[in-house]
């Protein structure tokens, strides 16, 4: 009998052990520059102190001068006012998040090359008469390039076991391509039977492509991924992997998670290769997730997506004629835009969709999110939307996966319950489904979290839906959630012990930082 890891989902523990490392190193010099100077002479420390002042000015200039977001810009600087030398360390190594110049070139080379290959049809845009939907419509092609396409078949897959039965059935199809990009690929019985439909296809002379994140899957995948992965002859990516030199690229995570067969169906969602996805592993209790699944001409977007990733990293590969391939989708039942973000692009699309999506409702706004770390921007829309008099739900875990962000997620409960928001909290285990929805007809289903890890950080992919039908199955898996959820009062909330009130403040302030 397979004995199955406890997997700790999302939980990039690489990431946080760097930053402690880093941060102890730093402080360390810090200590010894310190006692060195208090054994000094009065001159000396004076020059010392001097140091510091320019050290502390130069760094908080620098750092003013970036293209961050405020709040993240605030919290460095802060750390650097306590301890200059620790603090400019650290942020020179995590803090900064500066891509390498020919990784931009790449992006602006794919950016261009996307543009080309998928044609915005004008006149779809035309066909939209609601004036809001056509503005976020536009937002998102000017934003990233991706186009909207008449909707074929989306179906929305309410639950991790639902999207696995259909995934396997889809992958035992496959008759000319496969492409997988996961941020996680775990190991235990979901891997090794996806494995061995895999290998079944390859001897079938199927092409398949896997990307997974290096940090995101370290710790969790097969001992001998790799050696399997070579022993199928199956090409395959580990996105940006560690090095000896640690640099603030490291930072930028692949979180996105696509899976494409023959340009016939296309796959996204919050949903990973992990026992724990698909409920066969329970060390947080029950585990909600979701995913969609497309068909149609939308899946070129995919295609370019994943492609666009793997370009950067490996030899190229021409998917053009993988794009050229599939049929145009005729007007039937509603519009989608299948479109991805990253950490290049400053636009933030996939930030700036959940907010215009909260700015234009009508009636209310339902949100399911593992982790609600809230920017001041995104934070100020819900609230100006609720006293507006629109009713917004969310949806949060009451069993977390993360103990810290999970405290942090609650510090931000306070202000959004007094402005008539709505939160609830899973009691049956884990929500991991990344959802928004508003007013019957529009929604984005796909990877990206409420936090700054997945707005700023992170490579992201997701699917805006308008008025495909399927924007109701979505509201019925919301209420039906519901039922299983408790809702947070506020004069309960506000009556919670004085140490998990300051913890939670000094989590909110370092907030950007998780």
């Amino acid at each position: 009998e397979m004995t199955m890891k406890k997997n700790k989902g999302e939980n990039n523990i690489i990431n946080n052990i760097i930053k402690l490392l880093i941060l102890l190193i730093g402080i360390i010099i810090q200590i010894v520059v310190f006692l060195f100077l208090y054994s000094a002479t009065n001159q000396l420390s004076n020059y010392g102190r001097i140091i510091f002042t320019v050290i502390q000015f130069l760094s908080v200039i620098y750092i003013i001068y970036k293209d961050q977001n405020a709040a993240y810009k605030i919290v460095w600087i802060i750390l650097l006012m306590f301890l200059p030398i620790a603090g400019f360390v650290a942020y020179l190594l995590w803090g900064n998040n500066k891509s390498p110049k020919y990784i931009k070139e790449e992006i602006n080379k794919n950016d261009n090359k996307t543009k080309k290959i998928l044609p915005q049809h004008e006149e779809m845009i035309d066909d939209i008469k609601n004036l809001d939907r056509k503005k976020e419509v536009k937002f998102l092609l000017n934003g990233t390039s991706y186009p909207i396409y008449n909707n074929k078949k989306i179906e929305y897959l309410k639950i991790g076991e639902e999207y696995y039965k259909r995934l396997k059935e889809d992958l035992k199809q496959a008759k000319e391509y496969i492409l997988i990009e996961y941020f996680i690929i775990s190991d235990g019985k979901m891997w090794d039977e996806i494995y061995e439909i895999l290998k079944e296809k390859r001897k079938q002379n199927v092409k398949i492509y896997i990307i997974f994140d290096a940090l995101g899957s370290l710790f969790k995948k097969p001992k001998y991924l790799k050696e399997q992965l070579e022993e199928a002859n199956i090409e395959y990516l580990a996105f940006n992997p560690l090095t000896a030199f640690i640099r603030s690229y490291i930072n930028y995570r692949d979180h996105r998670k696509i899976v494409v067969i023959d340009g016939k169906v296309g796959y996204t969602g919050g949903i990973n290769i992990g026992d724990e996805y698909i409920n066969l592993t329970h060390r947080l209790g029950h585990w909600k997730d979701c995913g969609v699944r497309i068909e149609g001409e939308a899946i070129k977007s995919l295609i370019s997506i994943f492609f666009t990733l793997w370009n950067m990293n490996k030899k190229t590969v021409n998917y053009e004629n993988y794009i050229n391939e599939i049929e145009q989708t005729s007007k039937e039942q509603g519009y989608i835009i299948p479109f991805s973000d990253n950490p290049h692009n400053k636009i933030n699309p996939m930030q700036n969709s959940y907010i215009n999506i909260i700015n234009n409702a009508q009636k209310y706004v339902y949100i399911m999110t593992p982790y609600l770390i809230l920017d001041s921007e995104t934070e100020q829309a819900l609230i100006n939307t609720s006293l507006s008099g629109i009713n917004i739900k969310i949806i949060t875990p009451s069993i977390p996966d993360k103990k810290l962000v999970n405290a942090c997620t609650k510090s931000f409960y306070g202000k959004l319950l007094e402005a008539g928001i709505e939160i609830y909290e899973y009691k049956p285990g884990f929500i991991h489904s990344k959802v928004i929805l508003s007013d019957d007809e529009v929604s984005i289903v796909g990877t990206a979290n409420f936090d700054f890890r997945s707005f700023y950080l992170n490579y992201e992919c997701g699917i805006w839906m308008y008025n495909t039908l399927e924007e109701l199955n979505i509201k019925q898996d919301f209420e039906e959630t519901l039922k299983q959820c408790e809702k947070i009062e506020l004069k309960i909330w506000k009556k919670r012990q004085l140490d998990i009130r300051i913890i939670e403040a000094l989590l909110r302030l370092i907030s950007p930082l998780l």
